[in-house]
């Protein structure tokens, strides 16, 4: 296929390509303007129309360039807002289609999803954090490069500006998943920037001291850092618990609550970093909503879903992931860590064989809590399911919180998107 200013010299070329364009642009204001101006303008533009694509027939570029002028001039006193050249108004419909696009395909087809917990791990991991140590740090930058592309990850560096020992407070809590009493690291709800300041997300803001001097760390609202600071600080404990049982503190009221001022007798020079430590973000997925609208979900695979009717969550509705185990009228129990529906083991597909079995990552298989307590059953009621985390010790699921309406369930995770590990590809 050719054109007509192809095979010409390059100031005929672009004589050719604008006189072209300004035709377009003169036929776009008929379209839209004719009825603001009267009959003479229109018979004005439709003339120098005719002349200009009379001249580009014959190739006449001595009078080409100047009739152009001459129409332009004219489109540019009557044309109003659809004559003007710009970015914004040549491709205003072509970006309001591609929003509209974007928009739609989010809300009735794919929409993307990041795992915000470890309540599904090993099938999905949440976002996870480890300490930088000297080798880590001695990593070439290169390989910095591209463990940040890989794993989407960054890096945390708290630097000491004071020498003294480490001191940690320690607060009561209980478990949602067994309402067991456990020792956490406090830390406060805040609002930081995000998107070059465009946007705010809630984060949490630890505090912990080198002698009395405060060490503010601030990390994604869904990320705890009682793990890391465990590993760092207190090397040989299992939980904080078991510090705390060590006797090693000293105690104090804050805002009404007992804290404990844990020593950890670490010591920190000037210049030291007092924690330094990578975040790992937590697997992004592609969610299918589609699917649900044709069939519906089967047990064994995980399903996303709106909090909007699930008791407290309802006030502050998210997105969650879990594992469908039992439809309208199944009768769940928990028995030696296996799950059971209707008296029989479930092994509907590969995970939750896995659990049920033991094996693998699923070693603790499904653990009694809740709704699903030694002993206890429980029964699906109509419109509703019940989900289960793969992570079971760990996951706060339905067995805490009750069931899920078939109506909030939004989609099925198609694939593992970023980052690029081993988990990379088809959703299980």
């Amino acid at each position: 296929m050719s054109f007509p200013f192809m095979n010409k010299n390059k100031d005929q070329g672009r004589i050719l390509e604008s006189s072209h364009a300004l035709i377009d642009r003169a036929k776009k204001v008929i379209k839209y303007r004719k009825y603001f101006f009267g009959a003479g303008v229109l018979a004005s533009i439709n003339l120098q129309i005719t002349m200009l694509e009379s001249y580009i027939r014959t190739e006449d570029f001595a009078n080409l360039e100047g009739r152009s002028n001459g129409l332009s001039r004219l489109l540019n006193q009557y044309g109003g807002d659809v004559a003007q050249e710009t970015f914004l108004g040549e491709n205003m419909e072509a970006l309001f289609v591609a929003i509209l696009l974007a928009i739609s395909i989010r809300t009735f087809f794919v929409q993307s999803f990041q795992i915000p917990t470890n309540s599904m791990a090993p099938t999905y991991y949440g976002m996870t954090c480890r300490l930088v140590n000297s080798e880590t740090t001695a990593a070439s930058v290169w390989s910095k490069i591209w463990r940040k592309i890989k794993f989407c990850s960054r890096e945390v560096n708290v630097v000491a500006t004071n020498n003294g020992t480490v001191s940690i407070p320690l607060a009561k809590a209980k478990l949602k998943s067994n309402n067991d009493t456990i020792y956490v690291v406090p830390y406060e709800e805040i609002f930081v920037k995000k998107y070059l300041g465009l946007a705010r997300t809630k984060a949490r803001k630890y505090t912990i001291f080198v002698d009395n001097r405060k060490y503010q760390i601030v990390s994604p609202i869904d990320l705890s850092l009682d793990r890391i600071l465990l590993e760092k600080f207190c090397k040989g404990y299992q939980s904080w618990k078991e510090v705390i049982g060590s006797g090693n503190f000293d105690q104090k009221f804050d805002r009404g609550q007992m804290i404990s001022i844990f020593d950890t007798k670490h010591p920190i020079t000037i210049g030291d970093s007092v924690v330094r430590f990578e975040i790992l973000a937590g697997d992004m997925l592609f969610v299918d909503r589609v699917s649900y609208r044709f069939r519906q979900p089967k047990v064994g695979e995980s399903v996303v879903f709106t909090t909007n009717a699930i008791g407290d969550f309802s006030k502050a509705p998210k997105f969650f992931i879990k594992r469908l185990v039992a439809r309208p009228t199944n009768k769940l129990s928990i028995e030696n860590n296996q799950l059971f529906v209707d008296g029989k083991l479930v092994m509907d597909n590969e995970i939750l064989e896995k659990l049920n079995l033991k094996k693998e990552g699923y070693k603790n298989g499904y653990c009694p809590a809740g709704m699903l307590g030694e002993g206890l059953s429980v029964t699906v009621p109509e419109k509703n399911l019940f989900v289960l985390g793969d992570n079971s010790k760990d996951s706060y699921d339905s067995r805490f919180w009750g069931f899920v309406p078939e109506k909030s369930i939004c989609g099925r995770p198609l694939m593992i998107f970023y980052p690029f590990t081993n988990r990379w590809g088809r959703c299980k």
